[in-house]
């Protein structure tokens, strides 16, 4: 069983406490020293602003810093752990409870029955888009995975893209991706996740070192690190696997396929922060849960040959590419139309008054035409609801697990008029087809509405039923039956061509299958499709989802 959302908190209070609290209220430096008289030195003191950045500790032959490095990023990987665990308690708490307890209670009470309960789905949803809006205007400053990118992707990393209120950019950034993710939008908390763990690697190292000073960039090395170290973090809380957190968070702020100039310095103490977020999620805070995966992939797989295996990774390699094009190119057409700048032709206007209250009302309009048009979606293929982690199961094996079963399934009142039954197999492939699609479709309306959230668990499950469909259409061509191959290789290559993140995704799909799966037959092809996916998509098109610093 889980741990209470209480012991949680608790936790999370304590080790909060623990790294700050060698530091009074004033912020100055408070010395711990260290029992080692060999090296007379202070942990955890913070320099002052004329003295080296780097903390005094034990100094390798080398000359590097590694104990101090390493003992930081095992802290921040803690801290960041504890907040992933609270997070992800509440949210399950608040999705159960506005999709599960709240639409029975009604139905108890004679509201809702399945003459009219699927009108909750659209309902719901248009009123989770007005709050977004509401919220999005009132709660500054933002940070999402965008910014994120873009401050870490260049040659040198641009701190200045950080917001300089660390905490309260985190407050906004957990609250809105909880609305979010709480009313069924297809993002994920796994982008928020990065974030919130980078802000807070980076809030901690301002304590902890030299502060980076963002004009200059002098002294941002240490800040740097340490932002991957509690991305690493909190990611690996969230999704419960080990060293995918650490490999995505560096690969994902380099365009090509291949991790960030950074990892030279970062790499190893990102994957001690994801060890130690590791140890205390599944070693204390949720002991009694398996680091494994728990995935169904079909079983009994003939071994491929070679020639199958290569013509499965092209295909879906290529056929990955081609479906993150079309969803890059779709988000981007999307935003294009709806945040174009459109200014008020009144020569009266002053001070951009007029101008800053069209926003306001646009980001207001904007985000409710998503929700309802996410809803509309929605009550047709309730599958298509949430990021996709809870009912990932559902997509892989073509609906023989029923959506109701799931972690995110709904009451059965709620989908009586879907289009697709999200309670029984896919009939035929165009079902299937229509299921992916539909999904590709709402997870683009959420970011294209600046949605904050992830799209990992998203495109995996918008790309699964797509592989099934061709999986059972080209099925008499095929020597073997490699539907979990093809299943797996898709999902790898869409996500992996769209975040560019080719080794962590492979990670990500095999870590998260069941031990029952035949890894061992199913590897091979879904490492070269992930790789040939990110190569042909740029081949492809040379806009990517994200924006790279140069």
């Amino acid at each position: 069983a889980k741990a209470p959302t209480s012991l949680s908190l608790l936790l999370l209070l304590i080790l909060t406490y623990s790294t700050s609290g060698h530091f009074n209220a004033k912020g100055r430096a408070v010395p711990v020293l260290v029992s080692d008289t060999s090296s007379a030195t202070t942990a955890f003191v913070r320099p002052q602003s004329n003295q080296p950045s780097a903390l005094p500790i034990s100094i390798d032959a080398d000359g590097t810093d590694d104990g101090i490095l390493f003992r930081q990023a095992a802290i921040i990987g803690i801290v960041t752990a504890a907040m992933g665990h609270v997070y992800g308690h509440i949210l399950d708490g608040t999705v159960k409870g506005v999709w599960n307890y709240f639409p029975q209670y009604l139905q108890k009470r004679g509201i809702l029955d399945n003459a009219v309960g699927h009108w909750y789905i659209p309902m719901t949803c248009s009123i989770g888009g007005l709050i977004m809006g509401i919220l999005s205007i009132k709660l500054k400053p933002s940070f999402v995975v965008a910014d994120f990118v873009r401050a870490l992707s260049g040659s040198d990393a641009d701190m200045s893209i950080f917001p300089t209120k660390l905490m309260p950019a985190l407050f906004n950034l957990l609250l809105l991706s909880l609305v979010t993710s709480t009313f069924g939008f297809s993002v994920g908390p796994e982008a928020p996740m990065v974030c919130a763990g980078g802000l807070v690697g980076k809030a901690l190292s301002n304590r902890w070192n030299n502060e980076c000073n963002t004009k200059t960039q002098v002294g941002c090395d240490r800040d740097v690190i340490m932002t991957y170290a509690g991305a690493a973090g909190a990611l690996t809380a969230f999704m419960g696997i080990p060293l995918a957190g650490s490999i995505f968070s560096l690969e994902l702020t380099r365009a090509s396929a291949g991790m960030a100039s950074a990892a030279t310095d970062a790499l190893v103490p990102a994957v001690v922060a994801s060890v130690a977020a590791l140890a205390l999620i599944r070693g204390i805070a949720d002991p009694h849960s398996s680091v494994g995966g728990h995935f169904r992939y079909f079983s009994s797989i003939p071994t491929p040959s070679g020639r199958i295996t290569i013509v499965t990774s092209l295909v879906c390699g290529i056929g990955g590419a081609f479906i993150a094009t079309i969803f890059h190119k779709s988000v981007h057409f999307l935003k294009d139309v709806l945040w174009s700048e459109l200014v008020p032709d009144d020569d009266n206007a002053k001070d951009g008054s007029i101008q800053a209250s069209f926003q306001i009302h646009r980001e207001v309009l904007v985000k409710t035409a998503i929700g309802i048009a996410v809803g509309a979606l929605s009550m047709k293929y309730p599958t298509t609801m949430f990021w996709g982690e809870g009912s990932l199961q559902t997509a892989i094996d073509g609906q023989r697990t029923p959506f109701a079963d799931t972690k995110h399934g709904l009451p059965s009142f709620l989908t009586a008029h879907a289009h697709v039954d999200p309670n029984a197999p896919c009939e035929t492939s165009w079902a299937a087809i229509q299921v992916g699609v539909a999904k590709l479709i709402s997870i683009a309306l959420a970011c294209a509405g600046k949605f904050p959230g992830g799209i990992i668990f998203p495109l995996f499950f918008a790309a699964a039923p797509i592989a099934n469909a061709m999986c059972g259409f080209f099925s008499q061509h095929l020597e073997i039956p490699v539907n979990s191959v093809a299943i797996m290789a898709l999902m790898a290559s869409t996500q992996a061509s769209v975040t560019r993140t080719p080794l962590a995704t492979v990670l990500m799909l095999t870590l998260s299958a069941s031990p029952g799966t035949e890894l061992s037959k199913i590897l091979p092809c879904v490492i070269l499709s992930s790789y040939i996916g990110v190569f042909c998509s740029r081949y492809i098109s040379k806009e990517s989802y994200f924006t790279y610093s140069k």
